[in-house]
């Protein structure tokens, strides 16, 4: 028979685990949408340098957009730089906390990141 401690441990353990994971998944995914958000626009501002074509600097964002399960909202290139600036979204997870309206906008990370120029 499970006595009645044990069973106060596990429904602890349980919530301390669903409070770690709601409250960490939104500034996890904000450094991985951030480190894929800069490396997007690095790879895209350099790409701009070396063809100055913009349609393929936007292809090898998208293509890192992809693979890295992002959607791109902004994508601009500063004519006079060369430099690419992205804005880039990703919902993170949560099982309770993005359907609550006054905390669902933790849940929907946007990160604006702009290239460096080659060279620096």
């Amino acid at each position: 028979m499970i006595s009645g401690w044990l069973i106060k441990i596990v429904v602890t353990i349980a919530l301390i685990g669903l409070v770690a994971f709601e409250g960490g998944s939104p500034l996890i995914t904000r450094a991985q949408v951030d480190g894929t958000a800069h490396n997007m626009a690095d790879d895209a501002t350099a790409e701009y340098f070396q063809r100055k074509d913009e349609a393929t600097a936007r292809a090898i964002a998208d293509e890192i957009a992809a693979k890295e399960e992002v959607a791109i909202e902004e994508f601009t290139v500063d004519p006079a730089t060369g430099v690419v600036t992205v804005k880039v979204f990703k919902q993170a997870r949560s099982l309770v906390l993005k359907n609550w309206g006054p905390t669902k906008s933790w849940y929907e990370i946007r990160v604006t990141a702009a290239g460096e120029t080659p060279g620096k």
